[in-house]
Parts: structure tokens; sequence; C-alpha cells
């Protein structure tokens, strides 16, 4: 267990110096665990060194990008950023899925475009970076920071800090469920779970 501190953004009301436990899930630890087997620590690695640590081949082709056996294809044309996103959701379809989407059943092709979304969420804004980031009070600045910080387009920065700002009200329920004593005791160690100090 570790300390963090950062920003919580000004709509959830608590004090400054609170503690709270930031509960990681199963896909924020796996993209960590990934991180930290290729030893990168800092959002400042190009696509290219990743994919060359994670023994993937990585080419640039003028067509719509894809990926296919340890392979993912990009197109140049796109901006860096937008590289990157899309890098993150073709790195989902080669660590995790199989099979070839257009023979696939819809609802199951639907269901692996979903995962590589999320996953690319994660895997582009590092949520164990993510959390020793200082993030502004206003709103639009922090988009800003995460969007040049991590080198990704600002609608991205904005999904990936909302889908944050979720995560963080969550573990700010279950730690007021796990102050009422509604809970099970039993429970409360599912996660693996960090602490972090609120600093309004």
């Amino acid at each position: 267990m570790y300390t963090i501190y950062y920003t919580i953004k000004p709509n959830i009301r608590f004090q400054k110096g609170d503690i709270m436990k930031y509960v990681m899930t199963p896909l924020e630890d796996l993209v960590q665990q990934l991180y930290q087997r290729i030893d990168v620590c800092q959002p400042d690695h190009s696509i290219d060194d990743i994919a060359d640590r994670l023994d993937i081949e990585l080419c640039y082709l003028q067509t719509a990008s894809f990926s296919s056996r340890g392979c993912v294809v990009l197109d140049p044309r796109l901006s860096p950023e937008k590289q990157k996103e899309v890098f993150g959701h073709e790195l989902a379809h080669v660590l995790f899925h199989v099979g070839i989407q257009l023979i696939m059943p819809e609802s199951f092709r639907l269901l692996q475009e979903y995962q590589a979304r999320n996953f690319a969420l994660h895997f582009c804004v590092p949520t164990f970076m993510l959390l020793n980031q200082k993030l502004y009070k206003e709103r639009a600045q922090s988009v800003d920071l995460i969007a040049k910080t991590y080198s990704v387009t600002h609608e991205f920065a904005d999904l990936r800090l909302a889908h944050y700002e979720r995560q963080i009200k969550a573990a700010l329920f279950y730690e007021r469920l796990n102050d009422s004593n509604l809970i099970n005791k039993k429970d409360t160690n599912v996660f693996k779970q960090s602490k972090a100090i609120i600093t309004v």
C-alpha cells in the first residue's frame, strides 16, 4: 500500500487532508503490471518504444488502422495523439482477443470493441500515473494537462478524466459505506487498495 497525493475535483465534497483508499480495478492493475514489466513509469515514452519493449511490430501504412498476429498497423496521416489512442485500442486486440471480426457474431465483435476502447483509455492514461498527477480545480485545465502530459487528444483526455472521476466517486462512496459499517468487514480487502490524501 502506498500514499498518493492528488487533487479531487470541486464537485466532490471532502475536506483538505481527508484520506481515502482508491480501489484499483483489475484492468488498472493489469495496465500497471504491463508497464512495470517493460520498465515504463512515466508518460513520456513513444508508442514506437512501447511497441518495441512489448515485442510488437508497429507499421505505418496509409490505410485504416488494424492489428493482426502481433502487429499493429497505424495510419501515419493521423496526428501523433490520435496514433497513440489507436495504438492503445489495437494493442488490446493483440494482447487479449482472438478471431476474425469480419466473421464473428456481431455481439462478440461489439464486446471486443468495447473492451479495446476501455483498455485504450487506461493504457494511454494509466491510473497509477494519473494518481500521482496534481490536477487543477478547474476541469478544463485538468483536461488540458492530461492531454499534454499523456500526448492524447482533448476529447480522449476528457473521456479519461470523466472515467477517473467516476472511480474516485466510487472509492469515496465505498469509504462512506465502510465507515458506516453498512458492508461486511470481510469484504473490505477484495481489491488491492491504495491510500490517497485529498488536497482540495
